[in-house]
């Protein structure tokens, strides 16, 4: 994921998702004022409650696509063709952004309980859920950090509180605070 604001013409600053800054010049392809977070692919569409279109995104989260000019222009959502041709596009979704774990979802399984002695390894450096696949972080005991490729960066403290949703398919890690004890749950659609 490359995480730029990109203004049309013009010199533009990003930083690739493996840190390294770049910079080039914006191609008159270029959309204006353009923020990438993380894109989800969209697996199909439905209407809600009230009549108004929603796309379903592959992270299992629901994005209202409302034709409302002069706020929201998009008349293609009208047509049940361009609809259909849009089946497979991407699009930004800004509840994965915030680690917002979709409402529906069924717990598939739980990790054992870790501690900061055995913990895997392998958390503590960059991975990912898989796709189509939620995780939601809990602290039984003392804090952990959470860093995500978000957009914003998600960068917080999880206690025994509260938990933390993390994204699939997004890079993260977990930092041990201290003595602390999590486990880490896998939610999902049910097969």
């Amino acid at each position: 994921m490359t995480v730029a604001l990109t203004m049309k013409n013009v010199d533009i600053a990003a930083v690739s998702s493996d840190g390294r800054a770049c910079a080039k010049r914006a191609s008159d392809a270029d959309l204006a004022h353009t923020l990438v977070g993380v894109l989800r692919g969209i697996v199909g569409f439905a209407v809600d409650s009230v009549g108004d279109w929603v796309a379903l995104l592959e992270c299992h989260h629901l994005q209202h696509m409302r034709h409302r000019p002069p706020w929201r222009s998009v008349p293609w959502v009208e047509d049940a063709a361009e609809r259909e041709r849009r089946v497979g596009t991407t699009m930004n979704c800004p509840l994965c952004d915030r680690c917002e774990v979709p409402d529906g979802l069924t717990l598939l399984r739980t990790t054992a309980v870790w501690d900061t002695r055995t913990m895997p390894e392998a958390l503590r450096r960059s991975h990912r859920v898989a796709s189509g696949i939620w995780g939601r972080l809990h602290v039984e005991v003392g804090s952990l950090r959470f860093v995500a490729s978000t957009d914003p960066i998600t960068d917080v403290t999880v206690e025994s509180d509260r938990a933390q949703g993390i994204p699939p398919g997004v890079d993260h890690h977990i930092e041990p605070r201290g003595s602390t004890r999590f486990a880490i749950e896998f939610w999902g659609r049910a097969s």
